[in-house]
């Protein structure tokens, strides 16, 4: 019903319920004349009827449309705010986690492959620092933008932290590193401006390829993360493929940092 409602709009369902209710008020008009013989001039009843009913119908209906949309908008309203970002405009991190799963579970039932992706822009901090959190605030917006831009079709974009994205591309490595290059074209070609003081930012990519029905989603994030980890500590603005020697190497740091 509430989808029929906002198929039609506001008007032509006022139209619609006035209508249905001359009708019923016709035909109910008719019966109780009929049973109860009521000494009203039948000629003059239906008139009547339909005078009263199409005058009140309308001013009823209007307000109580006009608080059903209004319902219906903030409903849809929270749900967008569940959904998406405010800032980014991507999915929120639950959002981005309940729908990376979904496809996940497709997938392996279809023996596809897919490619996961975690995006950290490089010295974010520094922007907030140099600049203050505003303009960290319009990066944030400017990086949602090139990412809705860049990444379409069967792609999940989410922030999954504060200057942190994860994305599942439905494609091997080859695929997801064609799309990621042209997502740092886009940010190379792309300057953020507050308050008159243009801003640049890179980003650094771990990927990860799931071609194993055996694993999970949280491990190929997982070892997406520890790509991302690997570009960050060598350098930063670039992307890096997770393999069994990167995970070494991750361990061998990790390990001296312990001891």
């Amino acid at each position: 019903m509430r989808n029929l409602v906002r198929k039609l709009g506001h008007f032509q369902v006022i139209i619609l319920i006035t209508l249905a209710a001359v009708i019923s008020a016709e035909i109910l008009a008719y019966i109780i004349i009929r049973i109860f013989d009521f000494p009203y001039p039948l000629p003059s009843t239906p008139v009547v009827t339909f005078l009263v009913t199409a005058i009140l119908t309308p001013f009823i209906s209007w307000h109580l449309l006009e608080l059903l949309f209004f319902i219906d908008k903030m409903e849809q309203k929270m749900n967008d705010l569940a959904t998406y970002n405010a800032m980014t405009k991507v999915f929120s991190r639950q959002a981005f986690f309940e729908q990376a799963q979904k496809l996940h579970q497709d997938f392996q039932e279809e023996g596809k492959v897919y490619t996961v992706c975690i995006i950290d822009i490089d010295n974010f901090k520094s922007i907030n620092d140099n600049y203050g959190h505003a303009a960290g605030d319009k990066v944030l917006t400017h990086f949602g933008e090139i990412l809705n831009q860049t990444f379409i079709d069967n792609n999940i974009v989410g922030r999954i932290g504060g200057e942190e994205f994860a994305v599942f591309i439905d494609g091997d490595t080859r695929t997801c590193q064609s799309i990621v290059e042209k997502l740092q074209r886009n940010i190379a070609l792309s300057t953020t401006v507050f308050k008159e003081h243009p801003i640049t930012f890179t980003v650094s990519i771990g990927i990860c390829e799931n071609n194993m029905t055996q694993m999970s989603l949280d491990e190929a994030l997982s070892q997406a993360d520890k790509a991302l980890y690997h570009a960050k500590r060598t350098g930063k603005n670039k992307m890096v493929v997770f393999s069994d020697e990167l995970l070494n190497h991750h361990s061998d740091n990790i390990r001296n940092m312990t001891t």
